[in-house]
């Protein structure tokens, strides 16, 4: 095994790894964590006794493989390969489960299987990592909801529903409270427990009811929040751009910058000097 990359938060790891085939069959430890992976290279075909139940199947670039908690596990390949593997707490999972309504997670295992959703998000957050700067809480915490959330509905042996929610969209008094919180911390990291706080809600439904009433996802509409800060930071000659970039809370320029660009159309000093002549 040899990994790329790899990063945590307190509930999801993500880490991208290439592996060398595996002609015999090897047992591995049991994870404490649900486990996810996209395959990034092949096909390759993949045999392996999950739970002592085997599996074998052939594994296409893009297709995923899920594995629930503590389960025993062994392993054959017959090729060289390359992935994204996400590890996913238990409890963090079932505490969705909970506030959804659907009681415990009880999560199927599957061996080769196409998820466009859930692969959309966990590549997302694999080309995140690549980034020079670390993920940003909100990111994880969205990525973490998005990927329990879609594990819960598609891939638990129970095809359970959400649960009635009385959430609907944000009211304007929690909207006003998680914009004085942003505005307050604008410099600091944010995370997805704080804005649901500040409204008063559950993660779960915070997300859902925060899109309903503003059209876009927390961490989207964050970002654009410190976008549109920092451009009025930029029309100050005297503050540079390493010092936006700390005050719209982003931990190192060329993070902000790679930002700035992708939403704006052009880099931080380029924007000024239009701005400004």
């Amino acid at each position: 095994m040899r990994p790329q990359s790899f990063a945590a938060s307190p509930v999801l790891a993500i880490g991208h790894f290439r592996f060398d085939g595996l002609a015999e069959e090897v047992e591995c430890p049991k994870l404490p964590f649900h486990y996810v992976s996209v395959a990034l290279g092949g096909p390759l075909v993949i045999e392996a006794c999950l739970g002592g139940e085997k599996v074998k199947g052939r594994v296409l670039p893009g297709q995923s493989l899920i594995m629930a908690a503590e389960r025993s596990n062994v392993w054959r390949w017959d090729r060289p390969t390359e992935e994204a593997h996400v590890f996913l707490h238990a409890d963090f999972l079932d505490r969705i489960a909970a506030e959804a309504g659907n009681g415990r997670a009880d999560i199927s295992d599957r061996l080769a299987f196409t998820d466009t959703p859930l692969r959309h998000t966990i590549l997302a957050l694999t080309e995140e990592m690549q980034r020079p700067a670390s993920i940003s809480p909100l990111f994880f915490d969205m990525a973490a909801d998005v990927i329990a959330r879609r594990i819960l509905f598609r891939h638990c042996q129970k095809d359970g529903k959400p649960g009635a929610s009385t959430a609907g969209a944000l009211t304007a008094r929690q909207l006003r409270r998680v914009l004085s919180l942003v505005e307050d911390r604008l410099s600091e990291d944010i995370s997805l427990d704080d804005l649901a706080g500040a409204a008063g809600l559950s993660r779960f439904h915070f997300v859902r009811a925060f899109k309903t009433a503003v059209g876009t996802p927390p961490h989207r509409w964050l970002v654009g929040l410190r976008i549109e800060r920092a451009k009025e930071l930029l029309l100050s000659r005297t503050t540079t751009i390493i010092d936006v970039a700390s005050l719209v809370g982003f931990e190192s320029q060329s993070h902000f910058g790679q930002v700035f660009l992708s939403h704006v159309g052009m880099p931080p000093r380029e924007w000024r000097r239009r701005a400004l002549s």
